[in-house]
């Protein structure tokens, strides 16, 4: 019985795969970070290279966090301040560009240093602690998930995946075994 299911996902004797979707072979690393927790970010004031708003989750200074304003891909940030409920943000990669405000920086006197322009809003995001960040290898990869080489992660484990050249994602461990995990991802890789 548990035979017949193992073939069910393997090559048939034409070679074509007879699963769902299928797989494509590839050898890369990936960074995977295990959640611990998930809460609601209301963003007040972006700049190019942070945010600051108000959560549940008590963070403390230099944590790594992850970030989605779409709850699908996440961008890294670090905590650079805490005071209650708010935080303040370093994001690994900027944002995005304002321009427009040159005038005002001719403006400064030689002794001010000047502040990155921020902007108020009103933005819902989420907001995920992550355990340490752990090293992988990514062997296949298919429609909704991808095969890693990595130890240490148990099956329904929550986690965000990382690689080169794709976005980072939130996917669950479906199977573990042999120091290999099959990771699915909802909204696909």
């Amino acid at each position: 019985m548990f035979e017949q299911k193992i073939e069910a996902f393997t090559t048939n004797e034409g070679g074509a795969d007879l699963r769902r979707h299928p797989r494509r072979a590839v050898f890369k690393s990936a960074l995977l970070y295990p959640v611990i927790k998930e809460a609601s970010l209301s963003i007040t004031n972006v700049s190019t290279q942070g945010l600051s708003g108000r959560s549940a989750l008590s963070l403390g200074l230099r944590d790594q966090v992850h970030i989605s304003f779409n709850a699908t891909d996440f961008l890294t940030a670090e905590v650079r301040w805490t005071n209650g409920s708010q935080c303040g943000l370093l994001m690994e990669e900027r944002l995005l560009w304002l321009g427009g405000h040159e005038t005002f920086m001719d403006q400064l006197a030689p002794d001010d240093a000047p502040r990155e322009t921020r902007i108020s809003v009103d933005m819902p995001a989420t907001i995920v602690t992550s355990a340490p960040v752990m090293v992988g290898t990514i062997r296949n990869l298919s429609v909704q998930g991808m095969m890693i080489e990595t130890a240490g992660l148990r099956e329904g484990t929550r986690l965000l995946a990382k690689s080169r050249g794709r976005n980072v994602r939130m996917g669950r461990v479906q199977w573990s075994s042999g120091g290999m995990v099959g990771v699915f991802f909802e909204s696909g890789v």
